[in-house]
């Protein structure tokens, strides 16, 4: 690679930089000095920019990534009515704990706790042990007050497709 580099750059040492106007449609061309780039971008690469961007809006509440407390978790028939006593029980006992009933085809779920690490949610499942013996962490997206400010959300021409950074403040 890096052989075929100093090719490149001892040819365009060799090239005469005085050449005539150059169209910007024809790539054949550019003669460009030591140093220099040039950067073309497909139209295609906007198109999907603005596609993942949509996407990511629309998934914007979800971005908090941390774990939670499974209590529950069944499909079939009288699951709701299962998942329903469950939720109950838990917010009855334990109303300063959030807890959430989650569908995730074709299993609902029953999970407690917004914890940003794994340790948070060991101290939940420790206090709740004696009335929901049989729970387990499971890592899920959780409502924080580190939620990303979804209008804070861009694109720079680095970006991979699927990455989101934020402005820097």
């Amino acid at each position: 690679m890096f052989t075929f580099l100093s090719v490149i750059v001892s040819a365009q040492n060799q090239v005469d930089t005085s050449a005539s106007s150059v169209q910007p449609d024809s790539l054949a061309q550019i003669i460009l000095a030591p140093g220099q780039v040039v950067e073309h971008i497909d139209s295609f690469y906007y198109k999907t920019e603005a596609l993942q961007k949509k996407i990511n809006l629309t998934k914007c509440p979800q971005l908090v990534n941390g774990y939670r407390v499974q209590l529950f978790s069944c499909s079939g028939e009288g699951c709701k009515e299962k998942a329903l006593k469950y939720y109950n029980q838990f917010l009855i006992a334990y109303p300063s704990i959030p807890v959430y009933k989650t569908w995730q085809p074709p299993t609902l779920k029953v999970r407690a706790g917004d914890c940003r690490t794994r340790f948070e949610a060991e101290e939940i499942k420790h206090q709740i042990k004696d009335d929901f013996p049989f729970v387990f962490i499971v890592p899920d997206f959780i409502n924080s007050m580190y939620k990303i400010d979804c209008e804070e959300m861009f694109f720079s021409k680095t970006d991979s497709i699927l990455s989101v950074n934020l402005r820097e403040k």
